[in-house]
């Protein structure tokens, strides 16, 4: 039993089980437990706080690697469902696929391009005055005699 508690180690244990797989919330986790949230809410907050946040590490843990699991499986049946699927399907399947193993290994997802503005003016197009006459404002063809 722990010092100055009422609870034994195993209550402690189970009540910071019920705790971490509650996400921290102390009411879901007294009704999973039955040990009164007030009790619950000091053990996670002081008196338990390191042991609590193992527990939730662990879990954590365990959770990270069920979705591992169950990624590898699904990924599997993507690619056994591969060679029945349309071009754009494909394209798609492929697309997302590279998106998310550029982000799992810390790449950038999306390359943008930031343009300084020019040095010099540079009209629009259609400030152009696109019908007036060759070499009416100075201009020089670029061909002889044109």
């Amino acid at each position: 039993m722990a010092q100055g508690s009422k609870y034994t180690d195993e209550d402690i244990e189970r009540g910071l089980q019920a705790l971490a797989e509650s996400g921290g919330n102390a009411t879901a986790a007294s009704k999973a437990c039955g040990i009164p949230e007030r009790t619950l809410r000091d053990w996670k907050r002081t008196k338990f706080a390191d042991e609590f946040a193992e527990v939730r590490r662990e879990k954590r843990t365990d959770f990270i690697s069920a979705v591992w699991e169950t990624a590898k499986d699904a990924l599997q049946q993507v690619k056994d469902k591969l060679k029945d699927t349309t071009a754009k399907e494909a394209a798609v399947i492929t697309g997302i696929m590279i998106d998310k193993a550029l982000l799992l290994g810390g790449e950038p997802t999306e390359i943008t391009e930031q343009r300084a503005k020019p040095m010099i003016y540079l009209p629009e197009i259609d400030e152009l005055d696109m019908e007036a006459e060759p070499g009416a404002s100075g201009e020089v063809s670029p061909e002889p005699g044109v």
